[in-house]
């Protein structure tokens, strides 16, 4: 049974807890995502939110709590039932993780060769047609030096999308794109979204992408979920770190250095 037949929630978060060491970085982390919504994880430097993103595509093993997709707890399942279940998620890497030394296309048929039986011809043509879809045809030849930076997020977005993902993760899909190129990548995720009635979890900063995709919104502060609901909603609730997050208002020196440090112990693991 395929997630978008079990419920309206595709994956529950329950009391997720994870360290690195001794150093908690999630500190019982709840929240839902709805089938066919977009979420956005959202937070300042440091706040858990790449950590949490680890823990979802199963990257980082959780201390405690529970992940469910598909009705099932993904961190006590099985690696043959993992390996299932991450068959019907994508995922989109900040630095689009194309191979340097493979074409263009043969980066986004590389999932069908390792996950399916299907002849070349038909991978092949399935390459193309993915390729189209994020604005890319005719590119399967090109190697990923020869793309410009808003071309490798496309193409990694065509790999993610090659075995027709339920569910997709992104991880700072806009980082490092210029404002026009980057509304052209929310726009595109908009499109995949309302075509395949995806499924999307999306960690950003970019306040203008969260106010062009996001459904609803999980805000993140020191490892803990501070708000939870549309873009609207959490801006109104009645918390000095969001007023903060969206005044844009600076930190004290010991927040900020205490920010730093949960930021590094996020980017060494």
């Amino acid at each position: 049974m395929g997630l978008s037949e079990t419920s309206e929630n595709v994956i529950e978060v329950n009391d997720l807890v994870v360290k690195y060491g001794d150093r908690t970085v999630l500190s019982g982390v709840d929240f839902e995502v709805r089938r066919g919504e977009t979420i956005v994880i959202l937070g300042g430097s440091g706040s858990g939110k790449s950590t949490l993103l680890r823990t979802l595509v199963g990257l980082k093993q959780p201390h405690s709590g529970c992940i469910r997709m598909d009705g099932k707890d993904i961190t006590q399942a099985t690696m043959e039932e993992q390996v299932e279940a991450r068959k019907k998620t994508g995922m989109c890497f900040q630095g689009s993780a194309l191979f340097g030394s493979m074409s263009v296309g043969d980066n986004v048929a590389l999932p069908l060769l390792e996950h399916t039986d299907l002849e070349r011809s038909t991978i092949d043509i399935m390459v193309k047609i993915k390729l189209d879809l994020v604005g890319l045809g005719g590119f399967e030849d090109y190697m990923p030096a020869e793309l410009s930076g808003g071309m490798k997020k496309r193409a990694g977005l065509a790999r993610a999308m090659a075995m027709d993902p339920e569910i997709i993760f992104y991880d700072e899909p806009s980082a490092g794109l210029d404002p026009i190129v980057a509304a052209g990548l929310d726009a595109l995720i908009n499109k995949l979204k309302h075509t395949f009635n995806l499924t999307s979890v999306v960690v950003t900063h970019e306040l203008p992408s969260v106010e062009l995709i996001a459904d609803r919104v999980c805000m993140l502060h020191q490892g803990k979920v501070v708000g939870l609901g549309t873009l609207e909603e959490v801006k109104a609730m009645d918390s000095p770190f969001i007023r903060q997050f969206f005044a844009r208002e600076p930190d004290d020196e010991d927040g900020e250095r205490e920010e730093f440090l949960r930021s590094l112990t996020e980017e060494q693991h």
